[in-house]
């Protein structure tokens, strides 16, 4: 992801306060309340993100537009620092002066934070839902109960980055099977040129990109109802197969996988030291501050036919808006809410961030994000990990990225990674948990 900046606070005039670090409750005397303005009639609401790059967009774009609509209310957005959001936003939560609107993340954070009640549902604030896809709606319930406790931001999708030159100095396109896919790692390596890069010192990156490398030869959607449905677990043989596909792809990677960070593989990449990546759909917008002048595309991992799947693209729910309990204008915070479920805020904010839109009627100005868009409509499949393990500790993304690294190390095998896995999910993991699904 991109580096992050320092905090800042953005109001509608453009005006841009520094934020200074917060310690304890001094975050609540700086920055929190959505009192109003001291020039103005009109109500101030005060949005709390953990992205400088959706509080630049709020600035740039998006609060002007909805105050043009709506010119009894003003629209301030605090970044927070990211590494402490959740910290941070606690104790603004529980503060006399809470946020109106808050960020969060999907899934496990989300439903914690609705478990503490400082959250509210929002099935009856927003009025028409139509337009979200399931799996975006699926990371803005809570678990116990299914309800809606946000708006979804976006969606993440997760799939091969490749240079396009490297490939096609090698006379190659991109695969169409698993074997080719080896094939063209094999023919790269071959160059002079590392094949694949993943960022194997953070166990969270490697998760992800062996659910981007697995998802299709574990079983995609068929696995997924299969294991909520308590019928299958990780130690299934089409998972263990999954797993498998990491060691496959060893001889392929960059020397000395397990030391390289994230901000080192997008480096890898982008100067062209590397010729793919399994990332996120985030690295568009990452390759465009960095003014990286490589020739890329991207394409899901491709199947072989004795796969229980075809390919398809893994995706997971990025965040949603939800609405604090303790918010001093809750009326008009259900204005703004609403208004970030309708299609003018889906189309300014998808295009700003560079995310694939959580809603229809959004259409994306960005060709490579427009590709991954389409590619995501027609065959999206969920990632597992983020969806569903991460709610209890330890998180099952944080253990398949360290047994993944242990592979790589030739420490442990497929089968017993696997096993590992289950066995640490098992403290906390029930598929009737996900009844609501």
């Amino acid at each position: 992801m991109t580096a992050r900046r320092s905090p800042r606070l953005f109001g509608r005039r453009g005006v841009i306060a520094s934020l200074a670090l917060f310690v304890s409750t001094a975050v609540l005397a700086t920055a929190c309340g959505g009192g109003d303005s001291g020039s103005s009639d009109a109500v101030r609401l005060t949005v709390w993100t953990w992205s400088n790059e959706a509080a630049t967009a709020f600035k740039d774009r998006i609060a002007d537009a909805f105050e043009k609509a709506h010119p009894d209310i003003e629209v301030e957005v605090v970044a927070q620092l990211d590494k402490n959001y959740e910290t941070l936003l606690t104790t603004g939560l529980a503060g006399s002066q809470s946020p109106d609107v808050v960020a969060l993340r999907s899934y496990g954070v989300l439903s914690s934070f609705a478990d503490s009640g400082n959250i509210v549902p929002l099935d009856d604030v927003v009025k028409d839902w139509s337009g979200f896809s399931k799996p975006a709606l699926a990371g803005a319930k809570r678990k116990s109960d299914g309800k809606l406790y946000a708006v979804p931001q976006g969606i993440q999708t997760a799939q091969v980055y490749y240079n396009k030159k490297v490939f096609a100095d090698l006379g190659l396109g991109v695969p169409a099977t698993w074997d080719e896919f080896l094939a063209a790692a094999q023919k790269i390596k071959d160059s002079g040129t590392a094949p694949i890069v993943v960022p194997g010192a953070v166990a969270a990156q490697i998760s992800l990109a062996s659910e981007i490398l697995g998802n299709a030869r574990r079983g995609a959607g068929d696995f997924q109802q299969a294991f909520l449905a308590g019928q299958k677990n990780l130690t299934d043989p089409d998972s263990v197969a999954a797993i498998g596909l990491t060691e496959q792809v060893k001889p392929f990677l960059v020397d000395n996988v397990t030391s390289v960070s994230l901000d080192e593989a997008v480096t890898l990449f982008a100067t062209g030291r590397a010729a793919m990546f399994p990332s996120g759909t985030w690295q568009v917008t990452t390759f465009k501050n960095l003014g990286a002048k490589i020739d890329y595309g991207t394409f899901d991992v491709p199947a072989n036919p004795d796969w229980p799947s075809k390919a398809v693209t893994v995706s997971y729910a990025d965040g949603g808006w939800a609405l604090a309990k303790r918010s001093q204008h809750p009326d008009e915070a259900a204005t703004l809410l609403n208004w970030l479920a309708g299609t003018e805020f889906g189309n300014l904010y998808a295009n700003a961030m560079g995310t694939i839109p959580a809603r229809d009627g959004v259409t994306l100005e960005n060709p490579l994000l427009a590709e991954m868009y389409q590619r995501y409509q027609a065959t999206p499949s969920a990632y597992l990990g983020a969806a569903y393990l991460r709610y209890g500790s330890p998180s099952g993304t944080d253990l398949l990225g360290e047994q993944v690294q242990k592979i790589w190390l030739g420490e442990t095998t497929p089968a017993d990674a696997a096993k590992s896995v289950q066995t640490g999910i098992d403290a906390w993991f029930k598929p009737a948990d996900f009844a609501h699904e």
